[in-house]
């Protein structure tokens, strides 16, 4: 029997309608075994972190955790059927976590923010609303069992953005989800809370931006390590269809990409696509689990997002584009055929936590330019001026930007790039850095920040027949 891991976002526990939706797919899919992913509560994530960072005042910190504990029991109040097993199951829960929340708190106060307890703080959304779930399903007469993710997910030490270590995983999967699913007697929704897991010293720990995708994926990857069934797949339930190929700010008329494989995916999500995290895609493409995106108020709906290793490869997949950027060129005349200027760049933007998205440099190493976010142009430039070597030998100059990336392997073509700079000079678009990896299906374009809009536009207008219909 197939296997399938469902992943709900925060956009699917807003109301009684809501629920009554998951508890609709859970009828949809009901010969098939399933693990249901669950994510916070819509803002109570959020709103963990601003309260811990801001524990000194304890009238906002009051405040906040009244609102936590009314959002939970307004659910509840909603879903339930009033004292009845569930109801009353599901406020108790919630009175006991909030009671190890202030618990938290207290300690925070005493000790300071330590990593681990902002990943402990911030793993509560996940307990709360996930068990909720589960006893909703088992209020509809439906089998299910809540799970805590630190049970079954062993990460490093990353707090905050931690990377599973699958071996240990496996075996927690082995051990503790197999026989449920291989169960033939039994027909279990497992309920698990997505976004946490924990180290080896049992501290939980968070993944990081798109923690409950990538929960999913981590448990697709070891279910397939594990269970002697490969048929798997992932539902990412969300409020959109799924990847557009381009930003409907940008072109409102945007199609749906349908099919695209893994590495246009992750080309993709890293270059805008805010609805999918690249680091999802890379727990399942060894095993080649297709992943679907799906919208979770039309689940029978044919139109959809799935990422697998199928693909058109006659296609630009989509445009996407980094709206605020600054390119920072550093130039020496005095220099030349001297190595090693790249390596002390990319140093000085590590020792500063400054990432890079885009290198353009001459053979010669004269002149390097690269890109970073705006956000960190200021230190970025800082760092260098405040090395020796970037000051007595170069030139240090700047200015914002933004980028587009256009990728699918049809951008290899160089008719194609040929119709993309046509395009562009139709409109005056001038490019100021282009990259390009050797056989890559993303091509990068540094364009001058008030041309984009006008610049995404005619490439879309001119390779209109190029893109998915």
């Amino acid at each position: 029997m197939a296997i399938i891991v469902m992943k709900f976002g925060g956009s699917c526990l807003l109301d009684k309608n809501a629920f009554e939706k998951i508890l609709k797919i859970t009828n949809i899919y009901k010969d098939i075994k399933k693990i249901f992913v669950v994510s916070a509560l819509k803002g109570i994530t959020d709103l963990l972190s601003k309260t811990a960072q801001g524990l000194e005042d304890i009238k906002e910190t009051d405040k906040n955790i009244s609102l936590i504990e009314k959002r939970h029991l307004d659910i509840i109040e909603h879903i339930f059927e009033e004292d009845s097993e569930h109801y009353i199951k599901a406020r108790d829960w919630v009175d006991e976590k909030l009671s190890e929340l202030d618990d938290a708190f207290a300690d925070i106060k005493e000790f300071g923010l330590e990593p681990y307890y902002r990943d402990y703080v911030l793993s509560f959304g996940e307990i709360l609303s996930t068990y909720i779930l589960n006893q909703y399903l088992l209020s509809c007469s439906v089998d299910s069992v809540y799970i805590p993710a630190n049970k079954i997910i062993i990460t490093n030490d990353e707090f905050n953005n931690a990377y599973p270590l699958y071996d240990l995983t496996n075996s927690r999967v082995k051990n503790l989800l197999i026989p449920l699913i291989e169960n033939p007697k039994k027909d279990v929704v497992m309920c698990l809370t997505g976004f946490l897991g924990r180290n080896k010293i049992g501290y939980i720990t968070t993944l990081g931006r798109g923690g409950s995708d990538y929960t999913s994926t981590i448990l697709a990857h070891s279910l397939y390590s594990t269970s002697s069934d490969k048929d798997i797949k992932v539902i990412l339930w969300k409020d959109v269809d799924g990847l557009l190929a381009i930003n409907p700010k940008y072109v409102p008329e945007s199609s749906l990409i349908k099919n695209l494989d893994y590495n246009e995916a992750k080309h993709i999500a890293n270059f805008g696509a805010k609805i999918l995290h690249p680091k999802c895609l890379e727990a399942i493409e060894k095993y080649k689990i297709p992943l679907e995106i799906r919208n979770f108020d039309k689940p029978l709906d044919d139109n959809f997002t799935q990422i697998s290793d199928r693909s058109d490869k006659e296609q630009i997949k989509g445009i996407s584009a980094i709206e605020y950027a600054t390119i920072i060129t550093v130039i020496s005349g005095s220099l030349v055929d001297v190595p090693g200027v790249l390596a002390k760049i990319f140093k000085t933007m590590s020792k500063n936590k400054i990432s890079v998205s885009l290198v353009a440099q001459s053979s010669s190493e004269i002149g390097t330019s690269f890109i970073v976010n705006s956000e960190d142009s200021e230190a970025a430039i800082k760092a260098l001026n405040k090395s020796k070597f970037f000051v007595e030998f170069f030139e240090v100059k700047w200015e914002d930007v933004a980028v587009i990336n256009i990728t699918g392997l049809k951008i290899l073509e160089t008719k194609t790039k040929a119709e993309i700079f046509s395009a562009l000079d139709k409109k005056n678009v001038k490019v100021k850095a282009i990259s390009q990896g050797f056989d890559e299906l993303n091509l990068s374009l540094v364009i001058d920040r008030k041309k984009l809009i006008d610049a995404i536009n005619i490439i879309h207008d001119d390779l209109y027949e190029d893109f998915e219909s």
